[in-house]
């Protein structure tokens, strides 16, 4: 991983009280005696930094922490615990998988007993088998203190009485992926503020809940927001990630993000003008209504050919929210440059 991976990972595991959260809901049942079923996705963002994160939350407590490589294994669950985490085995006679279970639960003075065994990389066929050991292994012993197993497992499955589960997907929300995308945004990009919430708000509905996804585009900001379409498309065909979202998607997201950061500017702008030129629309017979029911469009239509009425950089602020309101309200998007000089005007560095 490099450093700005790293980075990236470190706010979403630590930073971030979901993520954050569902670490630590694991360690603290691990702690206390439970044993561990964690629903993960196909892809678990920053997956070395979550379990750096939880193995140092897990430290805090007394069990001691050994990780088993499913991948690297042939024996059966039971088999392989007996055979690794207790020495008085020569007096055990299997005649049932559950016996494995309550042996280990039964024996005393175990290295299973003072551990956590955190099992990685299963197959689904593997993580069933698991699942059930674990799930014998604490029926057994009864409420009675023993080992603890962590298990990494796929999306959903049901529970086992004795195993807690808890589920990525239920833990983790989309305003978790919102929140970082505006975390990483503010940390790792260079513009202004409302520049910054541009990108955070645009990479969020592009990436939709994919956080690795979503700072890939970030980390190269100044890509990305010059041609969002090209550079998303770019991303896409370097095979890392995916998305089911057409050119017509990806356009009508840029043009919703775009509609809901600058309008309200240009309606701040209308209002201020208005307060600021009160008098002069008065004076003219073209409008009844009142001045602070006058439109942008109008404002610009009245003052268009009596610009001698106001200063000239008020006249090209109010040509410059004008067509951008038109354009907007067309279905058009604005360009790089047009953002940006609505948002210098607008914002913090």
């Amino acid at each position: 991983m490099d450093n700005r991976g790293e980075l990236f990972g470190k706010i979403w595991w630590e930073d971030l009280n979901g993520p954050r959260r569902f670490l630590v809901e694991a360690a603290e049942k691990l702690s206390g005696g439970q044993s561990v079923v964690m629903c993960l996705p196909k892809r678990v963002p920053w997956s070395d930094t979550m379990r750096d994160v939880l193995e140092k939350l897990l430290r805090k407590g007394t069990q001691s922490i050994k990780v088993v490589d499913a991948g690297n294994i042939s024996l059966e669950p039971q088999e392989y615990v007996l055979k690794n985490f207790c020495a008085n085995k020569d007096r055990f006679r299997p005649y049932s998988k559950k016996a494995y279970a309550k042996f280990l639960a039964e024996s005393t003075g175990i290295a299973l007993n003072d551990s956590c065994i955190w099992i990685r990389n299963a197959s689904s066929a593997q993580i069933d088998k698991w699942f059930s050991f674990i799930a014998d292994y604490q029926n057994f012993l009864g409420g009675r203190r023993g080992g603890v197993f962590l298990l990494e497992a796929g999306d959903y499955w049901l529970g086992k009485a004795g195993v807690e589960i808890l589920s990525y997907a239920d833990k983790i929300s989309g305003y978790d992926s919102f929140a970082f995308n505006i975390f990483a945004a503010a940390d790792f990009a260079n513009e202004n503020h409302l520049m910054k919430q541009y990108l955070a708000e645009l990479v969020s509905a592009l990436t939709e809940g994919d956080v690795e996804f979503g700072a890939a585009c970030i980390a190269r900001s100044d890509e990305f927001l010059k041609n969002p379409e090209d550079f998303f498309s770019d991303i896409l065909w370097e095979g890392k990630f995916t998305s089911g979202k057409s050119t017509d998607d990806i356009e009508q997201a840029i043009w919703m993000t775009q509609l809901k950061l600058i309008f309200p500017l240009v309606e701040t702008f209308r209002r201020n003008f208005i307060r600021q030129y009160e008098d002069q629309i008065k004076n003219t017979m073209l409008f009844y209504s009142a001045p602070e029911e006058i439109e942008i469009g109008q404002l610009y239509g009245l003052f268009n050919q009596k610009r001698w009425l106001i200063n000239e950089i008020d006249a090209a602020n109010l040509e410059m929210y004008r067509e951008a309101r038109n354009k907007l309200a067309h279905l058009s998007t604005l360009t790089f440059d047009e953002l940006q000089k609505i948002f210098e005007k607008n914002s913090r560095r």
